[in-house]
């Protein structure tokens, strides 16, 4: 427990910087003359392009290497990429940057595969929670500090919530050289080249009486592919819950990456109206999953939970879609982000388990490989939507992506 405290207050600290920048970045592109295309995408979007193409590179590495120097390597290219973001002064140089800072993100999949290192299978959706609530709360913590340091005279800056949230990084780094030890030995590591030598034979057989009854079953199996693509393709349930994670993680990008646009232009909420109402959104993510995932899991199971969290972010776009009012603004995002930070720890759970422990890191790096795509694709919709044809209709189209999401998992995931 002592290790997943300091897991969770290095990523706590990577991602209060990430929020500072994430409410400014927006108005920020829109003053340097972006295009309606990169006003969305240049900050959520390109960030999440680079991440995409490298996080499971650093899950990999993590299974070769250990996850150790994996956190400590991204978190010195986080440090850089802040820096440059703060003295950008071009749309181009912006843009790098943030790309920059995707590439460096492989923090994320180390991190998740450390949790479950640490973790037995009956402790692993609740220590999961607790590091994915870290989340929820560095993204609460930072949103009301990027409002407020990116607010100027003449519009928004992130010269300020640059600077801050570097000090930040390079406070998670020291954290990470000093007080977090390996988790994976040298004996449980897989070079490069090397075949997993486990196969995960059961599955995900619980759910109706609230535990995992299946978990890892069965004996030796032949040694197959440990490519991270090819383990998700040899498991139709990797598959479903994949998908599913990559519709609920468009809807959450679209949302996140247009709500300055929507929220200014319907109800003239100010940056450092969005920041507050993005750290309600954070702070209930984060309840429900260090506070509450453990408990349901166990009362209803990782797959009741993690389709009832779909249903409740399906229902958080709807309301965004008709709100006329602030007050109703205020309840669809807390209604989105209680029901957004349930759904993260319990597919991630249900992913672990279907994982060789000498192939884990793949296979969360992949997980967090679906996020990322979901704030690539969710981005680039909901700009051009939002300003051609009106701000309901990028919550609309996301809520009839998330239903779709939890067909294929509930689908998959049964079989």
């Amino acid at each position: 427990m002592k290790r997943l405290g300091i897991l969770w207050l290095v990523v706590f600290i990577s991602l209060a910087g990430f929020g500072i920048t994430t409410i400014p970045f927006p108005l920020v592109a829109e003053q340097m003359g972006a295009s309606d295309f990169w006003k969305t995408f240049g900050g959520a979007g390109v960030f999440s392009l680079f991440q995409l193409l490298s996080t499971p590179v650093w899950g990999r590495c993590s299974d070769a290497y250990g996850r150790k120097p994996i956190l400590v390597l991204s978190l010195v290219g986080t440090v850089i990429a802040f820096a440059w973001l703060a003295v950008a002064d071009s749309l181009t140089s912006l843009l790098m940057a943030r790309a920059f800072g995707g590439i460096m993100s492989g923090n994320l999949a180390a991190a998740f595969a450390y949790a479950t290192d640490v973790t037995d299978a009956e402790g692993r959706a609740k220590g999961l929670g607790i590091v994915a609530s870290a989340f929820g709360v560095g993204f609460a913590v930072g949103p009301p500090l990027g409002g407020l340091l990116g607010t100027v005279e003449d519009g928004a800056s992130l010269f300020g919530p640059s600077l801050v949230s570097a000090g930040l990084a390079v406070i998670a780094l020291l954290g990470t050289v000093f007080l977090l030890p390996e988790s994976l030995p040298p004996a449980s590591r897989r070079p490069f080249g090397a075949r997993s030598a486990t196969s995960v034979a059961g599955g995900i057989t619980g759910g109706v009486t609230g535990s995992v009854a299946g978990g890892v079953a069965g004996g030796a199996a032949p040694k197959r592919s440990g490519a991270p693509w090819a383990i998700l393709a040899a498991k139709p349930v990797l598959m479903g819950l994949f998908a599913s994670s990559l519709m609920v993680a468009i809807a959450a990008g679209a949302m996140q990456s247009v709500y300055q646009f929507w929220g200014r232009d319907l109800f003239q909420f100010t940056l450092k109206d969005v920041g507050l109402q993005f750290m309600a959104f954070a702070l209930l993510s984060a309840a429900g999953q260090a506070g509450l995932t453990g408990p349901l899991t166990r009362r209803f199971g990782e797959r009741r939970v993690a389709f009832g969290a779909t249903v409740g972010v399906t229902i958080g776009l709807a309301l965004f879609a008709v709100a006329a009012s602030p007050a109703m603004a205020w309840v669809a995002i807390c209604v989105f982000g209680f029901a957004n930070g349930l759904f993260l720890p319990a597919v991630s759970s249900l992913m672990s388990f279907q994982a060789a422990d000498d192939e884990r890191g793949a296979v969360m790096g992949v997980f967090n490989a679906s996020s990322s795509a979901g704030r690539i694709v969710g981005p680039a919709l909901s700009g051009p939507l939002y300003f051609k044809f009106g701000p309901a209709v990028p919550f609309v189209l996301s809520a009839m992506l998330t239903v779709l999401g939890a067909l294929l998992m509930a689908r998959r995931v049964h079989r």
